[in-house]
């Protein structure tokens, strides 16, 4: 079932400019103290708004608004409206939270189109050059396009991606005229369909480090942050929360259950934890526990995980989405956690979501100094970093200080280069063409230009920003939230990427976020006294390395199926056989984390392509709102 909205408006081609917009409410939206998608409209201003997710903060932002305003500001959508009513655009800056808007201004004939800073809701635009549509989803896009044409440049730049990511870092989609509103920035778009984009919010901009700041007073700062991050998101119904046992998920959990027993949201709180009886992660239940054992107004759930195997989905429907996603492999367990919150009846999940992105250190303070000649400083820090993990110097040096300070040798071998940025099975490069892709479909689009592009913006200039700018990019979005919760009427909520908390880790010192022995340092300071004391210190956590190769070994058979019959090879972009070697080596453990990479993106490529050609023959579904706005009068169907 669909949840989110759509706009569509005339433009000056005899249409009269009326702006229709098309609400899809979640089935349980009539008892959720909160719905996933709201609509708001001002007559006397001829004004209207439709948002999806929820703002934070809102008290903050009543508190500027006169009172005669606020008393009607019963719904996130009307908060927003409100605010550009009174702040015009600017106001929209000043919104904080995850969520995607769209405002319709009858005075001045223009639309205006936001996502907040890390893209939580999607929104996407097209112009046919008599309407204009603006959606939270591709497929109503689609079908106003009298053709169908899939951007294959985007295809190229999606099987070239160094890590997953769930929106590319650029306005086109993975279809030719439908573009994407890019996270922090406002689309105003006039009658006549002229389009303006202006970013209001840019990461790089924030990345100035604090020397004055000492552990303890981050981690007394952080603290803060965090928990009004997390009471902020707990005011939407009932809670439920993911609990694994590691520093982040107990930290969110702990912060959650302290601000119940001060009277803030619901009387309970339901955890969710998967368990294991894989040795691997059979331990992991035990540090849960621990978080249980400090008491408090909290439900503890176990799910039973074993048979949530990566690729699990490959052999059923995988949900309808978008846009390819390199992750999607690795979603079986949330389908496990999302189900088992619907049957709560929860409203709200918040996960642990985010915590890595800043807070650990990218160890490249290496990179730096070789680029600054300070050769005896790198070796130094690499001999301190062999050290405290056990390795040898000299792979600790090349893997985060020559490699990184000099981007072109991380895109590969001598090698890889003759053969025109292609790898070679079964060491693949992070930035290579995987030997599977055809050689003039490579060509053809530039991938080898694209995995050089790549490895310049992931280590150009200083190798550590860079790489905190590419963490930020990796978190827009979340696909459990979009195509899981969301049709459940629940919203995944992630206190740690809050942009007040990762806009005060953007100013942390490269020492507060690299101490040997000390895995995320600021947090471990920040939870002292919170979390119980062996999750508080734990130096590392149990992997999901088995479960790959279990899930990739049991449901072989079927990708191989997929990939034998899918469509998708009429696109030219990959020679099947190749692909199929490649996944049998891999199921046996052969291939370097890079190679495995590579063939989870072009899997969920292919399970993508094939789910999308699927829906494009399925009926739109309707609308449980239709609001029209008419440039003279209001109607509401």
């Amino acid at each position: 079932m669909r949840v989110g909205f759509d706009v569509f408006t005339g433009l000056d081609t005899g249409l009269d400019g009326d702006v229709e917009f098309r609400v899809f409410p979640s089935n349980r939206d009539h008892v959720m103290r909160s719905p996933l998608v709201t609509f708001a409209r001002n007559y006397r201003s001829r004004t209207a708004a439709v948002l999806m997710g929820h703002l934070c903060y809102q008290d903050e932002l009543l508190a500027k608004l006169p009172q005669s305003i606020t008393q009607n500001c019963t719904s996130d959508a009307a908060i927003a409206l409100a605010v550009y009513s009174h702040f015009g655009r600017q106001g929209l800056e000043q919104l904080e939270g995850e969520f995607s808007l769209v405002v319709w201004d009858g005075e001045l004939q223009r639309l205006f189109a936001l996502r907040d800073p890390l893209g939580s809701w999607q929104l996407f635009w097209l112009n046919t050059g008599t309407k204009l549509a603006l959606s939270t989803s591709i497929l109503p896009l689609l079908d106003l396009l009298p053709n169908k044409p899939f951007n294959l440049d985007f295809l190229a730049q999606f099987l070239m991606l160094p890590s997953p990511a769930l929106e590319l870092p650029t306005e086109e989609t993975a279809f030719t005229g439908i573009n994407r509103v890019l996270p922090g920035t406002i689309l105003t778009i006039t009658a006549t369909g002229k389009v303006e984009t202006y970013r209001w919010w840019d990461w790089a901009a924030k990345q100035h480090h604090n020397n004055s700041l000492t552990l303890e007073s981050a981690g007394e700062h952080y603290a803060h942050l965090l928990r009004q991050a997390v009471k902020q998101r707990m005011e939407r119904g009932q809670i439920a929360a993911h609990l694994s046992g590691g520093m982040d998920s107990s930290s969110v959990v702990c912060l959650a259950r302290d601000w119940m027993l001060s009277g803030v949201g619901k009387p309970q709180l339901d955890t969710l934890t998967a368990v294991y009886k894989r040795p691997s992660l059979a331990g992991e239940r035990a540090y849960a526990e621990m978080v249980l054992e400090q008491g408090g107004p909290i439900v503890p759930h176990f799910i039973d995980a074993d048979d949530a195997l990566v690729f699990r989905w490959f052999n059923d429907d995988i949900p309808y989405h978008d846009e390819p996603y390199a992750g999607l492999s690795h979603l079986a367990m949330e389908k496990l956690l999302v189900e088992a919150a619907h049957k709560l009846g929860a409203d709200t999940i918040l996960t642990g979501m985010g915590a890595d992105e800043l807070l650990v250190g990218t160890r490249l303070s290496m990179a730096s100094q070789l680029r600054q000649g300070q050769w005896l400083a790198a070796f130094s820090e690499a001999q301190r970093m062999a050290q405290a993990n056990n390795q040898s110097i000299w792979s600790i040096l090349y893997q985060f200080g020559i490699g990184p300070a000099l981007p072109m040798l991380m895109v590969g071998t001598i090698g890889t280069w003759w053969r025109g940025g292609f790898g070679r099975w079964p060491k693949v490069g992070k930035f290579a063409i995987p030997p599977w892709i055809l050689p003039e479909f490579a060509q053809c689009f530039k991938m080898q230009t694209i995995g050089k592009q790549n490895a310049q913006r992931l280590y150009g200039g200083s190798a550590e920003l860079s790489v905190d700018l590419w963490s930020l990019q990796t978190s827009v979005g979340d696909w459990s939230r979009w195509y899981l919760a969301a049709p459940q009427g629940m919203h995944n909520s992630h206190p740690f990427l809050d942009s007040r908390v990762l806009s005060f880790c953007l100013e942390l010192p490269t020492a507060l976020r690299e101490i040997p022995g000390m895995p995320k340092p600021v947090l471990q300071t920040a939870m002292r006294g919170i979390l119980p004391e062996p999750i508080r210190t734990r130096r590392d956590k149990a992997t999901f390395n088995d479960i790959y190769w279990l899930g990739l070994s049991k449901h072989l058979p079927c990708l191989e199926f997929m990939v034998r019959n899918s469509p998708s090879q009429e696109l030219g972009i990959f020679e099947a056989q190749q692909l199929i070697h490649a996944m049998r080596q891999a199921a046996v453990g052969i291939g370097n984390m890079e190679a495995i990479y590579h063939i989870n993106t072009t899997l969920a490529l292919i399970a993508w392509f094939d789910q999308m050609m699927a829906a494009q023959h399925q009926p739109l579904e309707a609308p449980t709102e239709v609001h029209q706005l008419h440039r003279q009068v209001e109607i509401t169907c």
